[in-house]
């Protein structure tokens, strides 16, 4: 399956006269320079058409892709700073890969480290898509591709990772992240799509404090379902949490009754009986009903909330999962988290996936940190997400091996 990507310059000269052959850099676009912003149209005949990209490319492909492959690489599925590099083909794959369209994005790559020359040079496309079938848990053309890879570039290939393949057969990412700000019935109904997509959620409630009753009431009621579900939940933030319920839940006062259920709803996921029963039985006489009934946890449930309650490690901002939009949360909590440090460590090791702009938020982040004099890292990215991010002008010394 064929797919292309075009900037639409103006006409320029061939290197060598022929149909087919590639434009000269320093001729090709007279408007726009070797650091311009090129726009490229991506567009799949599986999956429909995407939207256009607006994207910073650093030289022609094939000084990219020659430079990169001069490089001598480490058998790691990930690359350093020195052996990023693009072609036409990357770019296209890195594109579909942010807009979930992972097959595609392998069918691109697939084709192009077979006949085009560009990312065939280019270790950084076998990386990536040796990510992709590491993701896709394709172990047999994990295995064939190794052995070509070892026939261009005469070096040892990525291994497969065990432990990725062990956590997708596990149901994809191991902790999904959600940060809760505000109780609404909106912000209620994200949660279950999200935790759908892991097999444990980390629920951030640590500045949490806007509870609208009737958002409480709908929070309380998917909580509810998934407990019952046996589905893990870790939640960060609790104790501060805590305090700001305790204001507004007074006994004999009939207000707030949503936040009530709230508060008796998450000791249940603190699995603490004794405080639960003692709030049940002043809700009762608050509201003159009957209060809801102890539930214990599955054993699983419990264990999570017995990791989650341990000291979190505040070396890294780590990032988890699928990243989305111009405002996750995880990326708005990068900023605190870099507020008061000189060195700002994000650890990607677990990020399934940025979408476009995301990863343009992102970008935004780190060049905000890099102005203000911070030195960034970025830990742990795998070779798909490095090309989004060097895509969009993520500066390629950021990305560091994450060690251990």
């Amino acid at each position: 399956m064929a797919f292309s990507i075009f900037s639409k310059p103006q006409q320029a000269p061939f290197s060598n006269g022929q149909n087919g052959a590639r434009p000269v850099a320093s001729n090709a676009a007279p408007n726009r320079s070797a650091k311009g912003l090129g726009l490229i149209d991506v567009q799949a005949k599986i999956g429909g058409p995407l939207s256009r990209f607006t994207v910073t490319r650093y030289g022609t492909a094939t000084e990219r892709a020659r430079e990169a492959s001069s490089k001598k690489a480490k058998p790691s599925i990930e690359l350093g700073p020195t052996e990023l590099g693009f072609s036409p083909a990357l770019e296209n794959a890195a594109l579909l890969y942010a807009s979930g369209q992972a097959s595609a994005a392998r069918q691109v790559l697939g084709s192009a480290l077979v006949n085009e020359p560009d990312s065939r040079a280019l270790a950084m496309a076998w990386h990536a898509q040796f990510d992709l079938l590491q993701r896709a848990n394709d172990r047999a053309a994990f295995d064939q591709l190794a052995l070509e890879y070892v026939a261009v570039f005469e070096r040892s290939p990525p291994p497969w990772d065990e432990a990725r393949t062990a956590t997708a057969k596990a149901g994809g990412p191991g902790t999904g992240y959600f940060a809760l700000t505000q109780v609404t019935v909106k912000a209620a109904l994200e949660i279950p799509a999200r935790a759908a997509r892991y097999a444990t959620l980390r629920i951030d409630v640590a500045t949490l404090t806007e509870f609208d009753d009737t958002g409480c009431r709908r929070l309380v009621d998917v909580l509810r379902r998934l407990r019952r579900q046996s589905y893990s939940v870790g939640w960060q933030g609790l104790e501060a949490l805590w305090k700001r319920l305790s204001q507004k839940i007074k006994t004999g006062s009939r207000q707030n009754e949503g936040i009530w259920l709230l508060a008796l709803e998450l000791l249940q996921w603190q699995n603490n009986q004794a405080e639960f029963e003692e709030r049940a039985v002043d809700y009762a006489v608050t509201f003159e009903v009957s209060p809801p009934s102890w539930e214990p946890l599955a054993h699983k449930q419990q264990q999570v909330a017995v990791e989650v309650a341990q000291p979190v490690r505040t070396e890294c901002h780590v990032l988890k999962g699928v990243l989305l939009g111009p405002a996750d949360p995880q990326i708005t909590a990068l900023y605190d988290f870099a507020e008061p440090r000189g060195l700002v460590q994000i650890d990607m090791s677990q990020v399934e996936r940025f979408d476009f702009v995301c990863a343009g938020s992102l970008q935004n982040a780190v060049s905000n940190f890099d102005t203000n004099e911070k030195e960034v890292h970025i830990l742990g990215a795998t070779p798909i997400i490095q090309s989004l991010l060097a895509l969009i002008g993520v500066k390629p010394e950021y990305f560091r091996q994450k060690s251990g």
